[in-house]
């Protein structure tokens, strides 16, 4: 008896797992399938919270839509315009779906979806609420041969969704800073282009750009609340003129906005613009070992004075006889036409000529430029010039461009600490030669040349020749494209005109861009600060439309303006109540914002940092501080308008929650 109350107790102390009855293999029969579906139900509910916060920030995105219309769900149209509009934003941030104009706001529902899209008229709200179906991650069968039933999945409509508009609205200045360089001629399809393609006729990069902008503004030209402006630019911005040019067609500027270095800071740019520096001679010199240094005055005065005035004179003779005459219907190559006309006269004593080193022909008399009636000038900036060209042209250095604003000659610390304060006297301005891209005409001929691309003055066979022949000549002369020359593209700044989206939506529907030359961004968004500074909004959005590939030197010079903060400076310079107090600024802004939108698919589905950085570069980790919100890609019109379409959005609709919409 003792024995077996001994076994007993002994059996009574074996742990669960030690006992030798066969319970075990009877517990985990009941406890693995109870296991394994509570696994698969909590699984199956993290899928559905997934999804659903997916539809929740898809109809954020699509109430920020609705709202930027706000037609109000007026009629049946205006439903269903709300309808489709909102469906797009949602199957594209749920599959990324794009819809097309084609389908109808029922095309685009997923089968066993709704949508509601209610407008509350007295709170001026709009509220989406949706549900899509989805079928369980893991498919659990009550039933043996029954299916499993899809979960309805919807936003929670007291939190997502919402958008309220208000009354009384805020004013915006929305600057598109727009790509205007060789490479916008591009295909959109072809991510490797970097060149000049004149015929891609509806495919390229800068026609899908041009009529998202002509639709953005079209959109939105009855709100008085908001105002474009259009910064083009490829190497440079260029700048309306209101003068003529000898043809009698128009003149255009080319402008930068930079802090030069000394004695960069001292040039007559404008002077310079048009003259012959001939550096193909002075290098010859150099690479004889005639000449140590080209900023040395000395290596041109007085040894050289008749040889480089005879250069400039002579260059002013070849514009009248090559461009002006011709465009004026006088027969090419008569000086006796261009005498009779007035353009130029005869030096008749060789006397004179040779002791100042003139022309036979004096052409341009009139201009206050002419070179013989500024000695002093060239004197005191010849040797300046000579060394920028040979920064810009030699092929000598890898830090600049075709540029005179360089990593060599701007103080970009200078720049970025009187970027408010020195605004009109870092403002470079210059009159751009309408001429074909060559160095007799312009020392300065990399920089703006879009203008001469849309006015044919530049065109595929001019790209292609190395010296522009007499044939090129006589065929710009005959089509008198100097005579005819308009000033486009060019900016167009914000105003006070109450029709100022009209007219520039007028201005931009007329125009027929051919663009061409380099790419440099950094030039364009700072020359876009004295555009912002004047205006009045009390919301500046900047918004850079570009494929992104700066020039060879440009990049230097942009990625350390980036490193130094030049994003922050201007937006945080915007905002300033200093800058306001002092009168750099219009009007202190209450929010200022730069985004950057990238012509090139590749830069689509980023997730992670490095791809960002991949693509969009110190734009993303220096500009944006490695927020990838303001940083997105377009890959034709109807994409590239929905981003712009996000932008406004964005900075114009505000979510609220239903708990909220009694305030």
């Amino acid at each position: 008896m003792n024995n077996n109350n001994q076994l007993n107790n002994k059996n009574h102390k074996d742990s669960f797992l030690k006992c030798t009855s066969g319970s075990i293999v009877i517990s985990m029969a009941i406890m693995l399938p109870a296991i394994f579906i509570c696994m698969a139900f909590s699984i199956n509910q993290a899928y559905t919270m997934r999804n659903r916060a997916m539809i929740s920030e898809a109809t954020n995105e699509a109430s920020l839509a609705v709202i930027a219309i706000d037609n109000r769900n007026v009629n049946d149209e205006a439903k269903k315009q709300n309808r489709t509009l909102a469906l797009n934003y949602i199957n594209y941030f749920i599959s990324k779906e794009i819809g097309d104009a084609s389908k109808t706001d029922a095309n685009l529902l997923k089968p066993g979806s709704e949508i509601n899209v209610d407008y509350d008229e007295d709170k001026h709200e709009y509220y989406i609420a949706y549900n899509q179906k989805f079928n369980e991650f893991i498919e659990i069968k009550d039933n043996e041969g029954e299916k499993p039933q899809p979960v309805v999945v919807g936003n929670k409509t007291e939190s997502y969704g919402n958008t309220r508009k208000y009354l009384i609205y805020d004013s915006f200045d929305f600057a598109f800073i727009s790509d205007f360089s060789a490479s916008s001629t591009c295909q959109y399809s072809d991510v490797n282009c970097n060149d000049y393609s004149p015929n891609n006729n509806a495919q390229r990069r800068l026609d899908y750009m041009k009529d998202a902008i002509e639709d953005i503004i079209e959109k939105y030209k009855e709100y008085t609340q908001y105002q474009f402006a259009l910064v083009p630019y490829d190497i440079g911005v260029p700048v309306e003129s209101k003068t003529k040019n000898a043809a009698g067609g128009q003149n255009y500027d080319c402008s930068v906005m930079y802090k030069m270095k000394k004695p960069y800071n001292s040039i007559d740019y404008n002077f310079w613009s048009n003259k012959n520096v001939a550096f193909t001679y002075w290098s010859k010199l150099k690479k004889d070992n005639v000449i140590k240094d080209y900023s040395d005055k000395s290596n041109y005065f007085p040894n050289h004075r008749k040889l480089l005035t005879y250069f400039m004179d002579s260059s002013y003779y070849n514009y009248y006889a090559h461009i002006v005459g011709p465009a004026l219907g006088l027969e090419y190559g008569s000086n006796k036409a261009l005498v009779n006309a007035g353009l130029c006269t005869e030096r008749t004593s060789y006397q004179d000529r040779v002791e100042y080193g003139l022309h036979q022909y004096a052409c341009g008399i009139g201009r206050n430029d002419q070179p013989e009636n500024n000695r002093g000038v060239i004197d005191s900036e010849y040797a300046t010039v000579v060394q920028l060209f040979d920064y810009m042209f030699s092929g000598n250095y890898d830090d600049v461009h075709y540029s005179f604003a360089n990593s060599k000659t701007v103080d970009i610390d200078g720049t970025i600490s009187t970027l408010f304060s020195d605004m009109q006297k870092n403002t470079i301005t210059f009159e751009r030669p309408i001429s074909p891209v060559i160095a007799e005409f312009s020392p300065f001929m990399g920089m703006c040349q879009s203008p001469l691309y849309s006015n044919n003055l530049m065109n595929e066979k001019m790209v292609n020749v190395k010296k522009v022949t007499d044939e090129i000549y006589r065929e710009i002369g005959d089509a008198k494209y100097v005579a005819k020359f308009e000033s486009t593209p060019h900016l167009i700044p914000f105003s006070n005109d109450k029709n100022h989206n009209d007219n520039i939506l007028k201005s931009l529907k007329k125009s027929n861009w051919k663009p061409g030359g380099g790419t440099d961004t950094m030039t364009a968004l700072l020359r876009t600060v004295p555009i912002m500074a004047e205006s009045s909004g009390n919301n500046k959005v900047m918004i850079i439309i570009s494929d992104g590939k700066d020039d060879k030197g440009a990049d230097v010079l942009r990625d350390t303006f980036l490193d130094k903060g030049v994003c922050q400076a201007i937006t945080g310079g915007l905002r300033d109540k200093q800058n306001f107090d002092r009168g750099y600024i219009k009007n202190q802004a209450k929010s200022a914002i730069i985004y950057y939108i990238k012509l090139n698919p590749e830069a689509s589905n980023l997730k992670t940092d490095a791809e960002y950085e991949a693509q969009f570069g110190k734009w993303f980790t220096k500009c944006m501080n490695g927020n990838p919100m303001f940083l997105m890609e377009a890959r034709d019109k109807n994409s590239l308008t929905d981003v712009i379409n996000k932008v406004i959005e964005i900075e114009t609709g505000k979510f609220i929650k239903k708990n909220q919409t009694g305030s």
